[in-house]
């Protein structure tokens, strides 16, 4: 039995979601040591974007509407990053009430970053996309 593309997308972003949470709260110390900054900017900032580069685009494909009307993928695209707002707010907080992990506004602002990003691409991948 075949699954359908949707399902699939649906199983890769469960897959980055518990990915995501091992990540943000494994102990640092199980993490490998590595440089303290790349062109200036903090490690662990660089992480952080990278993370949460991916999951505007998996959530869209997970998501996208059946319909062709561009304004309704748009739509769908500004409500999965909300919802990714959340989720990276979600993940400090988490890390906030660890007791070896800590809350830092600047890592959620790099998730911010890295989710605004990829969202940009897939809004104009979206837009400039000749058939839904």
């Amino acid at each position: 039995m075949k699954l359908k593309q949707r399902h699939i997308w649906l199983c890769i972003l469960c897959i980055y979601f518990g990915a995501v949470l091992t990540v943000c709260l494994i102990r640092p110390e199980s993490l490998p040591e590595v440089q303290p900054d790349l062109w200036g900017i903090p490690i662990d900032k660089v992480a952080h974007f990278l993370m949460f580069f991916p999951y505007p685009i998996i959530a869209y494909r997970t998501f996208r509407p059946a319909f062709s009307s561009r304004w309704a993928h748009l739509l769908v695209l500004a409500a999965i990053f909300a919802a990714g707002t959340g989720i990276a707010m979600g993940t400090e907080r988490l890390q906030g009430m660890s007791e070896y992990r800590s809350f830092e506004m600047e890592d959620f602002y790099a998730d911010i970053l890295g989710m605004e990003c990829s969202a940009v691409i897939t809004a104009l991948c979206i837009i400039f996309r000749k058939q839904l």
